[in-house]
């Protein structure tokens, strides 16, 4: 994906409004805990003070002992509104965390197949995951540390200064520094951040595509050398990490050491301030109470910084996402035909169709002009990369073609909405996808109506999948690992062509779904398929002549044009594409026969 722009830093954090908006009063109700979790920590010197007065006086341990009691109901207190502070704040940020997680996921699933095309699903993932994580961190703990920090400088400030303004400025000089450090400290710690995230959207991708590519990897036995690009990822995200340490540990030691350099000073004045009597031994315990308050917030600057600015890099790269929008929309006003629910005939038109896909300058596909009767079956064949599989996408508007160029029953597919569209075809892709669910939920995944267990038998068997699957433990609830990784190449091709037959769609779209499958079990399947075509309109893509030979009318496909047309009977005496083919597989099975 492109490099973000470098935003402002409310502009930046602007998009979280919406989601902090429904939080808004808990989100109050939170600060107002924060508020006097740290006020009452604030009460806490003054109990001391006054403890160690009465003590220095003489005044009797009454007061001891009445000082030693508000310390302790104070304490008791402050806990009950520190735990409540945490419960509602931390709470919010896992809410909104939540609700992000969930529109970024329907966010996904609205954008086209060119966008999955184009962006690595392991940078994805690592979005949704990773930064998501790092958002929650700036919604939670860095607002609740924040708040905290300047609740406490508000208080034990004027407290410090009416106990000595000279004192106050002493302890304080040093920490002049600490502005001037987190701003020029905090830009270099956002693009470092920045860098850390792409590095780890790297690493999560190479991981995503190890694991799903594992068989290849066994096959080629490349272990050794995944192993080791992956080293090279991992002291790459390893040497971004320490190069943002480098910066952001800084903060810490110097935190520390500023505020050393205070108390050192405190005592060193305040004890002269002791000695000459300016102050009290009460005072001054006090004074160093509320500075040591004053240095955890010193410290968790550092920290606050850190999250924030790693939160906001982020929420930068998860609005990306949000940020690309979907070409493949509803119409604004669909057809009129369509409203009036008529019954879907499978009637498809092309004319003059030229696709080319987005980011590219070649035409896939060339005025190309087909008629496609309701009811017929169609097949298309051509050599690799001529636009077969563009066709079928067409179709369904997994792109979209030029207006005026692909109708279905006389309406523009650019004018169905997209559910009609999408539940009047039924498609078996090139490349097959099974979840990690049982047989029968992969095979019932598309459909919306309760169905008859002998439907769903008879759908498989239509598959050519019945055998296969009466050899199974579990038969048709038999769970599926990752992709159908328990399945051979021709079972996952026929449970997907099941899946497709269930939905019993006016339109069938089968590219290349045969494969894997074995010659005998291709023919039984295309059998059984004769009556279920019959009533449906059908398109098939295939290498085989065996697979399409049957079809209504047959197209070959050419760099992108239609070089010839017709039925098997006359495209096997025209020369060209499809005669040369039909000899070389029959030759080839007549070798098959003799061997």
């Amino acid at each position: 994906m492109s490099e973000p722009k470098k935003d402002g830093f409310w502009k930046s954090l602007r998009p979280l409004g919406p989601y902090l908006a429904p939080h808004r009063q808990m989100f109050w109700v939170g600060l107002a805990c924060a508020f006097l979790t740290n006020s009452l920590g604030m009460l806490l010197p003054l109990a001391i003070k006054y403890g160690i007065e009465a003590i220095e006086n003489g005044k009797g341990f009454r007061l001891v002992i009445y000082s030693v009691i508000v310390l302790i109901g104070i304490k008791f207190i402050q806990s009950i509104f520190r735990y409540l502070m945490r419960w509602i704040l931390i709470g919010i940020s896992r809410q909104i965390e939540y609700k992000i997680r969930a529109d970024l996921f329907d966010h996904l699933e609205t954008l086209p197949l060119a966008f999955y095309q184009r962006t690595r699903v392991g940078d994805i993932m690592s979005r949704a995951t990773n930064d998501l994580n790092e958002v929650r961190m700036l919604l939670g703990p860095a607002i609740m540390y924040s708040f905290q920090t300047v609740v406490t400088v508000l208080f034990a400030v004027p407290v410090m200064v009416y106990i000595d303004l000279n004192l106050t400025l002493l302890s304080f000089l040093p920490l002049a520094l600490v502005s001037l450090s987190v701003k020029k400290v905090g830009k270099v710690i956002h693009e470092r951040s920045m860098e850390v995230q792409r590095k780890l959207s790297d690493i999560t991708a190479r991981v995503q595509e190890n694991l799903a590519g594992i068989r290849v990897i066994k096959s080629f036995t490349r272990e050794d050398s995944e192993i080791e690009r992956f080293e090279r990822l991992n002291l790459e995200y390893l040497q971004r990490n320490m190069h943002l340490v480098k910066v952001s540990g800084v903060l810490y030691p110097l935190m520390a050491y500023l505020g050393g350099l205070s108390t050192l000073a405190v005592l060193g004045y305040g004890g002269v301030l002791i000695v000459r009597g300016s102050i009290t031994i009460g005072d001054f315990t006090a004074f160093l109470m509320y500075l040591g308050m004053m240095y955890w917030p010193m410290i968790a600057i550092g920290f606050v910084l850190n999250v924030i600015q790693r939160g906001r890099a982020s929420l930068i790269r998860i609005m990306e996402l949000f940020k690309v929008k979907s070409d493949i929309t509803d119409p604004e006003q669909p057809a009129p035909a369509l409203d009036q629910g008529l019954k879907v005939e499978g009637h498809i038109s092309i004319r003059g169709l030229s696709f080319t896909y987005p980011g590219t300058s070649e035409p896939v596909l060339r005025e190309l002009d087909l008629d496609i009767p309701a009811g017929s079956t169609l097949a298309v064949l051509g050599p690799v990369g001529c636009g077969k599989s563009t066709l079928i996408n067409l179709i369904p508007r997994l792109f979209n073609p030029p207006r005026g160029s692909l109708f279905i029953d006389g309406v523009d597919v650019l004018d169905w909405p997209l559910a009609a569209l999408r539940s009047s075809v039924a498609t078996v892709p090139q490349d097959t996808f099974l979840f990690s669910e049982s047989i029968r939920e992969n095979i019932l995944y598309g459909l919306e109506r309760d169905i008859e267990e002998e439907e769903i038998i008879k759908v498989v068997r239509m598959a050519g999948l019945h055998e296969d699957i009466s050899g199974f433990p579990d038969k048709l609830d038999t769970l599926l690992g990752e992709r159908g990784i328990n399945l051979s190449g021709g079972q996952k091709q026929r449970t997907a062509i099941g899946r497709a037959l269930v939905l019993e769609s006016p339109i069938l779209l089968l590219d290349d779904c045969f494969s894997s499958v074995d010659t005998q079990t291709e023919e039984t399947i295309l059998r059984s398929l004769k009556d279920y075509t019959a009533s449906r309109t059908t398109l098939i893509v295939s290498h085989r002549i065996s697979t399409i030979k049957f079809a209504d009318q047959i197209i070959v496909l050419e760099q992108g044009r239609i070089t010839q047309r017709g039925t098997h009977g006359q495209l096997i005496e025209q020369p060209g594409y499809y005669s040369s083919l039909y000899e070389k597989q029959l030759l080839q099975e007549r070798i098959e026969r003799i061997s």
